[in-house]
């Protein structure tokens, strides 16, 4: 059986620069740090 912590959470991707973006402390990031491009809402991006 697999155990995986209920804290992580799949990466987001820039829409802009495409890199993968971990989430900080549980938290979603707005802003790639990369590029700067605003990075979509969650229920925007699973669409």
């Amino acid at each position: 059986m697999c155990f995986r912590p209920g804290g992580v959470a799949k990466p987001q991707e820039c829409p802009n620069c495409k890199k993968k973006i971990a989430s900080i402390g549980g938290v979603k990031q707005k802003v790639c740090p990369f590029c700067k491009t605003p990075l979509p809402a969650e229920d925007q991006a699973e669409k």
